[in-house]
């Protein structure tokens, strides 16, 4: 048995509004007011929740927490991505496979 369990991952957002709903295209899910500026997108299907809180500046270094997304087609999902405010940030390998390192619309690296 678990000692704990993770019930949602916060992101904190200078637009918390505008990242849930970027977030919410890729995930599934509809943002919606938790109160005190809180906006959370659950995707349901047994995926982990995101609550996105506001922040008052930039975060200034990025990538101490990183989202691992699972995709079926990693093309597509790049072009979707990047079509909805995200971009490619590096494409990575090594002797287990490789991923490519996205960014969200406020600059956030996810891979995938």
């Amino acid at each position: 048995m678990a000692l704990v369990a993770v019930n949602c991952v916060t992101i904190n957002a200078l637009d918390p509004w505008a990242l849930a709903g970027f977030w919410a295209a890729l995930l599934g899910g509809t943002p919606r007011d938790t109160g005190n500026g809180y906006v959370l997108v659950e995707p349901g299907g047994g995926l982990v929740p995101l609550l996105f809180q506001k922040a008052d500046e930039p975060a200034r270094q990025r990538g101490w927490i990183r989202l691992d997304c699972g995709v079926a087609d990693r093309e597509t999902a790049m072009d979707e991505i990047c079509r909805r405010g995200g971009r490619l940030a590096e494409r990575r390998s090594d002797s287990n496979g490789s991923w490519v390192v996205m960014a969200d619309p406020e600059g956030n690296p996810f891979c995938i």
